[in-house]
């Protein structure tokens, strides 16, 4: 028969903590082991009353510190995780051990409900699901082990490193890279009852978030660092066939000429719609106009070159946005719009983004934010988009990326983080922002109902060549942001003591 261990990290929960014991015992477990740090009212009184196993510090310790020490020395073969400030029903706690005893590794509460509601998604919310999406577990939804209750089996916990708990997002990180089997059992509302601690709005230095949701960002983006570790640059993700040693090797010509507006036209196979996207760019008042033709067919070079442009032919496919990135290199203009030939925007919806670079911005985006309405849980490419965003200190931008046309730049842009870093535009984003020029989203211009269905928009083997793409090109962005910063991103980790983790590893050793 199984054995349960229960584990209760606790502060100064005088007033909850009888009733969350309470409700615990009627579990039968083997033992409760409640760590008390930095309590300063009757808290270790009531839990000496209800005779549990105290591990004690006078100071605070951190958050999930006490959770990792609690899981050391439990002697269970089940460890259920629970906090000491919210009682919850035995029969509530009851299925996370019973999907352990059934043979899942790991018990997480099923908060997917909190992704479906019809509002904008909390940070914290965008961040579980993203790092998810990365991590290839999209499955998991919203779930994680930030949340209480959840449950795993001691075997578990010696595959993943009892210290590792301290850092949840990446404890499940390194439990999906062991194909350990996670399941969601049920759902316990632990939001409407959490209560609400300064942490929560204290602002964090160096940060536009308070310090918890700082604390979060920075757990989440260890867990990046983690994957990227193991799987490479991209996470795993595949690269788009993208002709890498052909921009590596490429070297821009120089130009007499200079002109006012320059605007980049990748294009494959777009013989319908070259001329009008071309005639549009004209209109909208641009006076050099680039065609990157990569592996076009011979209509689309011939209607190109009736259109007096200057065509750069290629051809194979270069793979998605090198194209843009070379039209950029021969482009001599001071702003540099950027759009797709595939179909036609109306100069009334190009001239915005120039607008905005003459005005001062230096980089002017699509807004694309009504798509954070129109579906709940939010589309994964709007949920990658918003987490790096996020990442990188700046949420007022959403999910408005370089990822999508049109856009526009100013020349000094192009000129300091350099052209080929065009062809990742995800990381080109993250090294404008950390350069500090000024990104703004600018005009909406709706690209989702025009876009043409490519044979990369569909699903081959469980996995659609374009959503590996776009997710590998912001897992290589946050890599460089984690390369620019430390491994969370600058956020702060919360005032976790390690120290005691590595104290508590040795007394472990010497017993």
């Amino acid at each position: 028969m199984s054995k349960l261990s229960i584990i209760i990290p606790t502060q100064d929960e005088e007033q909850t903590i009888s009733s969350v014991i309470e409700e615990a015992k009627k579990l039968s477990p083997l033992e409760i082991i409640v760590v008390i740090n930095g309590s300063s009212d009757n808290t270790k009184q009531i839990v000496q009353s209800h005779q549990c196993k105290i591990i004690e510090y006078p100071f605070s310790i951190g958050n999930d510190v006490g959770r990792a020490i609690g899981a050391l020395h439990a002697n269970g073969d089940i460890l259920l995780f629970i906090d000491g400030d919210i009682p919850i029903p035995s029969n509530k706690l009851f299925p996370f051990v019973r999907e352990i005893q059934s043979g899942s590794d790991i018990a997480l509460n099923n908060l997917r409900w909190t992704a479906q509601l019809p509002i904008r998604p909390h940070t914290t919310t965008v961040s579980k699901i993203a790092v998810n999406h990365f991590l290839r577990a999209s499955s998991l939804s919203v779930n994680s082990l930030i949340a209480i209750p959840h449950a795993m089996s001691k075997v578990a916990l010696e595959k993943i490193g009892w210290h590792h708990l301290a850092d949840p997002v990446l404890a499940q990180a390194i439990a999906i890279e062991k194909k350990l089997k996670i399941a969601s059992p049920i759902d316990v509302d632990v939001i409407g009852t959490n209560r609400i601690r300064p942490v929560h709005s204290a602002p964090s230095v160096g940060s536009p978030y308070p310090q918890s949701t700082s604390r979060i960002l920075g757990d989440h983006l260890r867990a990046i660092q983690y994957l990227i570790e193991k799987k490479g640059p991209r996470g795993g993700f595949t690269d788009g066939n993208r002709n890498r040693k052909l921009l590596q090797r490429f070297v821009p010509h120089s130009f007499a000429k200079r002109a006012k507006r320059s605007a980049v036209i990748p294009v494959g196979e777009e013989k319908r719609t070259i001329s009008q996207v071309i005639s549009s760019v004209r209109q909208a008042g641009v006076d050099e106009i680039i065609v990157v033709a990569n592996g076009a067919d011979r209509d689309t070079l011939h209607f190109a070159q009736q259109e007096k442009v200057l065509l750069v032919p290629f051809g194979k496919q270069l793979g998605h946005n090198v194209g843009r990135a070379i039209g950029a290199a021969y482009a001599t203009g001071e702003i540099c719009l950027f759009i797709d030939g595939d179909f036609v925007i109306p100069p009334d919806d190009l001239i915005p983004f120039i607008q905005a670079v003459e005005g001062g911005v230096d980089i002017a985006l699509n807004n694309l934010e009504f798509l954070m309405d129109q579906f709940h849980p939010m589309d994964t490419i709007s949920v990658v988009k918003y987490f790096l965003n996020l990442s990188a200190g700046r949420p007022d931008l959403l999910n408005n990326s370089l990822t999508a046309v049109p856009h526009a730049m100013h020349r000094r842009v192009i000129d300091k983080i350099g052209f080929k870093s065009l062809m990742i535009p995800p990381k080109a984003q993250v090294e404008a922002l950390q350069q500090g020029f000024k990104i703004q989203a600018t005009h909406v211009v709706d690209v989702v109902k025009p876009n043409r269905i490519r044979q990369d928009h569909v699903s081959t083997q469980g996995k659609i060549p374009a959503f590996e793409r776009i997710i590998g090109d912001h897992v290589e962005a946050l890599g460089h942001l984690l390369h620019l910063t430390n491994h969370r991103g600058l956020f702060t980790d919360g005032n976790r003591k390690r120290e005691l983790l590595k104290m508590e590893d040795k007394e472990n050793d010497n017993i």
